[in-house]
């Protein structure tokens, strides 16, 4: 089963150079931006954390502090340095949301007109299906870590296992939402639900196959890069290119493998 998916993928990726080459460049624009929306926000969100530990690290504590000592004398800074955090990793969230959006969903709407062909119409259903998927799993996640961390702020003790638990249920939750992806192509949104769930589970042992060759192929590839980082450039860009062509084949690995268990059923 596995060898005839493989056979298939690289077939459609010998009739469709141009749609490849169009996904790789989208792939590295993908890519750029969140490299610059990290950039700017993630970065200044760190020097807001590290600004409030400091903070805390040059008070001075003795029996004679009183009760609120260990708050120190401008105990303002905590609250703007976190303040300010929160501020830079909302605008993490909504851009990384909108460049997985705007980005993405047309990456993975050529990937799979690779294996169904669209016409207009179809490319702006894949689009908007597309959206909608992206937009119930981010609700979910976020609901699911808002409720996890205010939960380990006021049970420590059980903190851990919190996270652990919603780590699966994340796990879980980008498995079926890359299952609906796939799914999206010429079906409707009734029929995509259906499927999802029902090839997620039923056919979870190939798809946790083909994941684990994606993963391979990704990790190996990012392992060359790190190999490669204090050698020439021109190896270190090959490396690179080499790592972002991996998503490109396995997002198209991926799509081809569930359209062709969806047959099945």
């Amino acid at each position: 089963m596995i060898k005839k998916i493989l056979n298939k993928t690289f077939s459609a990726i010998n009739k469709n150079k141009s749609k490849v080459l169009f996904i790789f460049f989208l792939q590295i624009l993908f890519f750029l931006s969140l490299s610059i929306i990290a950039y700017n926000t993630m970065i200044p969100s760190m020097q807001q954390a590290k600004t409030a530990v400091d903070y805390y690290d040059q008070i001075k504590l003795n029996e004679s502090s009183g009760m609120f000592g260990y708050l120190g004398e401008e105990p303002l800074i905590v609250y703007q340095s976190y303040r300010n955090m929160m501020y830079y990793l909302r605008f993490l969230a909504i851009y990384a949301f909108l460049a997985f959006i705007i980005v993405n969903s047309l990456t993975w709407a050529v990937t799979d007109s690779m294996i169904n062909k669209k016409n207009l119409k179809q490319y702006a259903g894949y689009l908007f299906n597309f959206f909608l998927l992206t937009s119930i799993f981010s609700l979910i996640v976020y609901v699911l870590l808002f409720n996890t961390l205010k939960l380990s702020l006021v049970e420590k003790e059980n903190a851990l296992l919190s996270l652990i638990g919603v780590g699966i249920v994340l796990i879980a939750l980008i498995h079926f939402l890359l299952v609906g992806f796939s799914l999206i192509g010429k079906r409707k949104l009734k029929e995509i639900a259906k499927l999802t769930f029902k090839i997620g589970i039923l056919k979870s042992p190939y798809l946790i196959q083909v994941c684990l060759i994606n993963i391979v192929i990704i990790s190996a590839l990012a392992y060359l890069i790190y190999l490669t980082i204090e050698l020439n450039l021109i190896i270190l860009s090959i490396a690179a290119l080499l790592f972002v062509g991996s998503f490109v084949f396995a997002r198209l690995f991926l799509i081809t493998a569930v359209n062709e268990l969806a047959k099945k059923n």
